[in-house]
């Protein structure tokens, strides 16, 4: 087992979406220099370029299995498992929509 298993990898109390394996994925993927990071940049040493840190997560605590990049960026540049159903925005902000329809990896391709 590796040094990432979650104390309750076997316990049907849990809901899981995300796999081990798909976590790990996230945690050796170099995240996206192209993000915006604010004051938060993770620091280059300690293995901190992973997607795992973000501005919103820069010691890259985990929090079950999920990607902690994908779920603060979308629409997310890199391949991810999920498909989207729905998209909540602001009746101001449905411009937006478009955008977001544009990118969605339900359409636009991202291998």
């Amino acid at each position: 087992p590796s040094s990432l298993a979650p104390d309750c990898s076997l316990d049907g109390r849990y809901g899981f979406m995300e796999t081990h394996a798909y976590y790990e994925q996230c945690a050796r993927r170099q995240r996206n220099y192209g993000l915006f990071t604010a004051d938060q940049l993770p620091l280059s040493k300690n293995n901190k370029n992973r997607a795992k840190n973000t501005r919103q997560n820069p010691n890259g605590n985990r929090y079950g299995l999920e990607c902690p990049e994908e779920r603060d960026y979308y629409p997310y540049w890199h391949p991810t498992a999920w498909k989207d159903i729905a998209i909540g925005v602001p009746p101001s902000e449905t411009k937006t929509c478009k955008q977001y329809a544009k990118h969605s990896q339900n359409v636009e391709d991202k291998c």
